[in-house]
């Protein structure tokens, strides 16, 4: 089946989309909190990120910080490994990103003006008129920061979804319909090298945080991706004895698939590139 990715502004509803699809169509809702979860079950430095990243986004320094660049590498992971599964509902920051270009996946955005979200925050959780209003911009901010940072996107980038519903100018019911149509159609584009396509984004994810979540590693830079019917990696090691531990760490999650690897030195401009199966 489908994968249906959302992205939204709190408050908006999302959840209530997300969830009413869950139940009428048999999806399993997949929110932040179900990632950071999983995330803790690593231990030690990832159980730490995964609460402050629940909490909050990373400043400067944690941008460009070893750790938390690895977590972020696992959450990814563990989000493509979910959409593997299909037929989820992926309220997770980033998801309509790392699913661009997926044929089976549905990526929508859900959006409200900024009085009605308040009036629903403060009516879903009882509070005040200024808490809710708090809420809702200290959560627009948090997630707005979070996607530019790690995606260097606007959090309403077009390219970020495919239909935007606002909840205060169509009935909920409409919407629904509308996505189920939607799903629907999607279901239809997924075939063998649809799935294929996603396999291997999801590889080159868990490539990824195989290096930048060990801690005999300290790569300022790395990159995987996706080319052609292999993965192609791209970073900055200490030595050449990191270098051969890295392979190593890529053998034992590539499988069969060939992966590129271009692993440069400091001080070392240019370093041939070689092939790691």
């Amino acid at each position: 089946m489908a994968i249906l990715a959302i992205s939204y502004e709190f408050g908006s509803g999302a959840e209530e989309i997300g969830r009413a699809v869950e139940a009428q169509l048999g999806y399993e809702y997949i929110a932040l909190g179900r990632v950071l979860d999983e995330a803790k079950k690593a231990g030690g430095t990832w159980e730490r990120f995964s609460r402050e990243y629940g909490e909050g986004c990373p400043n400067l320094w944690e941008r460009y910080d070893w750790s938390f660049m690895g977590f972020m590498a696992l959450a990814q992971s563990l989000i493509l490994g979910h959409a593997l599964r299909d037929n989820v509902v992926l309220m997770t920051r980033g998801a309509s990103y790392l699913l661009q270009d997926i044929p089976h996946a549905l990526r929508i955005r859900v959006v409200a003006p900024l009085e009605r979200r308040i009036e629903r925050v403060m009516a879903r959780q009882e509070i005040s008129r200024d808490t809710a209003k708090l809420l809702v911009r200290q959560a627009d901010w948090e997630i707005a920061s979070v996607l530019r940072q790690l995606y260097g996107k606007k959090w309403d980038d077009p390219e970020a979804y495919e239909i935007k519903f606002d909840t205060s100018s169509r009935p909920m019911e409409e919407i629904l319909e509308l996505v189920r149509t939607l799903l629907a159609a999607k279901d239809r584009l997924k075939g063998p090298e649809a799935q294929r396509q996603l396999e291997m984004r999801a590889l080159a994810a868990r490539i990824k945080a195989a290096v930048a979540t060990n801690p005999e590693f300290l790569i300022p830079t790395l990159e995987v991706e996706v080319q052609g019917e292999g993965i192609l990696m791209r970073g900055v090691a200490r030595s050449i004895r990191e270098h051969k531990a890295i392979d190593r760490a890529v053998r034992a999650v590539c499988g069969t698939v060939p992966v590129t690897c271009e692993i440069h030195y400091r001080g070392i401009k240019s370093v041939k590139p070689h092939r790691i199966r």
